[in-house]
């Protein structure tokens, strides 16, 4: 960067305010890379089972592996690395290896207790789903290269492929007697296999959308699955071969299923079955293996109705006396199953960063899309999720905050509206979630909108899309104001200088422009060694540009010096959001992958 540049730095004003502590201990300090001083955000929940014992809860997250308390909810570990993020887990019986589904496609089998790690490798889409037998001498994994693969764990090699489905395999299960797997996919199809000669026993396509959970029950007989598409179907697995009977339909969306058999020997056939749903609410049936499939006409024993989203995950402990559920709401509940009451609630799984703003009340709100793509917003600091922008669905690709935190604009590359909500609309309603808070619809990029940006006045709104252009849109009177033209890649990040007079923009190319935002010249253009930019911030006094990457990273240009640094920061996804304390004295990057860092500019810059 060249004279251009460096004369932007007296051309700007400071605006300094003080950055207050608002830093919580524990989770907040796991593993900090140099330089960082906190974390908030555990990642977004993927996966959660008990250990063997039951002692502790293992919950998969977009960052890596929580390792919870059971008797008081404490974190006691997080297992992460450069593999980034668990999409599913498994226990062996004695509760010595956790086999984790990872982001890199790859199966690694964790050392409990000495946190070693050895990986089987061949999968070549990601893994969702993951299971150990029963002797733990095979894992299975599935995912979106179509295929279960089974490794045998002693020989530490690839023992069989199970191809043949059209779509991801999205759940897998072994029988007691570890001779069968079964397969749910993402077109709602099941493959029932025999696990020593590889070969199809059975296969159903009654489901209409993802199986979302697949158990053996009742001396594997029958098979229980569950499905997006709202019900639960019970199959027979000796003779014809078949659905029992019609399906369940617990009245919404089924995300997750969890059974558990009463482990008194008097009691052997009682069986204890829960359902987690998109109506937030968890669903128990007790009943018999002579009733199992016939309990599901009447109504559940037990709701339980402590979440405020999607339940995503129901897991029992080994001894049935607690249930784990996660919801998009960001909290993992612990149930006694006894009293009917909730008894632990793990808070900060939230889903993934899209916008970032230190508000004027010393609090960091962020913003951003969970697996079901609905738009949240949550307190940082907390890791509390405060509401759902219901209307705002389906556009959230790209969002921000303005500089004050009272206004929210997100939009997506499937058409060119943006939508502005009132965030203390939001925010109030006590907690009513179905509340309005629609402000405007503006018109941006035609093809499809991938960055916003709000002037630091708030009365200008930047949005960059897929066509390489650059809309300024006067937010007051709903028109353009100007087109900026030049970008030869999609607009992935933008940002204005504090006095709203220049406008930096990223492209998917690696291409970064300078822009004079009061006439539409492009000042200045260069291409970065780095990859694709995904978030982009100044400095109060633009002595710094923040640039964050596709990878995870942020690339740190000092204009002054014209020198740079990157700055590791152990995110496993994509960066999506930065901003700088006013006093310029922080640095705040939130990522996909749900979890915001909190940097020291003095320790970065050392």
């Amino acid at each position: 960067m060249r004279k251009g540049f460096i004369l932007l730095i007296g051309m700007l004003s400071i605006n300094i305010l003080f950055l207050p502590s608002v830093f919580a201990q524990g989770s907040t300090q796991f593993e900090l890379p140099q330089g960082a001083t906190a974390r908030f955000g555990k990642g977004w929940v993927k996966d959660a089972l008990f250990s063997p014992n039951g002692k502790e809860l293992a919950v998969a997250t977009t960052i890596g592996i929580w390792i919870y308390e059971v008797s008081t909810g404490n974190e006691r570990d997080l297992l992460r690395g450069p593999m980034g993020g668990a999409n599913a887990i498994a226990y062996s019986s004695d509760g010595g290896t956790l086999a984790a589904a990872h982001e890199d496609r790859t199966v690694y089998l964790w050392d409990t207790f000495s946190g070693s790690t050895r990986a089987f490798s061949g999968h070549t889409g990601h893994i969702h789903a993951i299971a150990f037998s029963g002797d733990d001498s095979m894992v299975a994994s599935g995912g979106t290269d179509n295929t279960i693969r089974i490794w045998d764990v002693h020989a530490n090699n690839l023992r069989a492929i199970l191809p043949g489905y059209t779509s991801a395999v999205s759940s897998i299960a072994f029988s007691s007697d570890n001779s069968m797997l079964a397969g749910g996919s993402k077109d709602g199809t099941i493959r029932i296999w025999d696990t020593g000669t590889g070969d199809k026993i059975y296969e159903f396509n009654e489901h209409t959308e993802r199986v979302s959970g697949v158990i053996f029950l009742h001396s594997d007989r029958i098979l229980v699955s569950s499905s997006l598409d709202g019900t639960i179907r019970f199959w027979d697995l000796v003779f014809p071969g078949g659905s029992l009977s019609p399906p369940r339909r617990p009245n919404a969306p089924i995300h997750a299923v969890a059974f558990t058999s009463n482990p008194s020997a008097s009691d052997a056939d009682k069986y204890t079955f829960a359902s987690g749903s998109e109506d937030r609410l968890i669903r128990v049936w007790n009943t018999t293996a002579d009733h199992l499939v016939n309990s599901f006409d009447r109504n559940p024993d037990s709701v339980f109705d402590g979440h405020r989203d999607s339940v995503n995950e129901v897991r029992f402990s080994p001894d049935g006396r607690t249930l784990a559920t996660a919801s998009f709401d960001g909290t993992v509940q612990l149930w006694d199953m006894r009293r009917r009451t909730p008894r632990v609630t793990l808070t900060g799984h939230t889903g993934m960063v899209k916008a970032l703003v230190y508000t004027a009340d010393n609090r960091i709100y962020a913003c951003g899309p969970g697996l079901d793509g609905k738009l949240r917003l949550w307190d940082a600091g907390t890791g509390t999720v405060l509401s759902v922008i219901r209307e705002h669905t389906g556009l959230t690709d790209a969002a921000a905050f303005s500089w004050n935190g009272k206004t929210l604009a997100s939009a997506g590359p499937e058409n060119d509206k943006i939508f502005l909500s009132d965030v203390d609309s939001a925010l109030t309603n006590n907690g009513d979630w179905n509340n309005s808070s629609l402000q405007e619809i503006l018109t941006g990029n035609r093809d499809g909108i991938t960055a916003l940006a709000f002037s630091p006045a708030g009365t200008t709104l930047a949005s960059g899309g897929l066509d390489g252009k650059i809309h300024l849109l006067n937010i007051a009177t709903r028109q353009e104001l100007a087109t900026f033209r030049g970008a030869e890649s999609t607009v992935t990040a933008l940002t204005f200088a504090i006095d709203g007079t220049f406008l930096a923009s990223g492209e998917q190319n690696r291409t970064l422009r300078y822009w004079n935002s009061l006439v539409g010249e492009e000042r200045k253009s260069f291409l970065l060694e780095s990859r694709a930019i995904g978030a982009l911030a100044f400095s109060p006094t633009t002595r710094f540009l923040a640039i964050g990457d596709a990878i995870g990273d942020i690339w740190l240009y000092d204009l002054q010096t014209q020198t740079g640094r990157t700055i590791f920061t152990q995110h496993t996804r994509k960066i999506t959001a930065l901003a700088f304390s006013r006093d310029g004295q922080t640095l705040i990057s939130g990522s996909e992958d749900g979890t915001i860092l909190l940097w020291n500019m003095n320790e970065v810059l050392r």
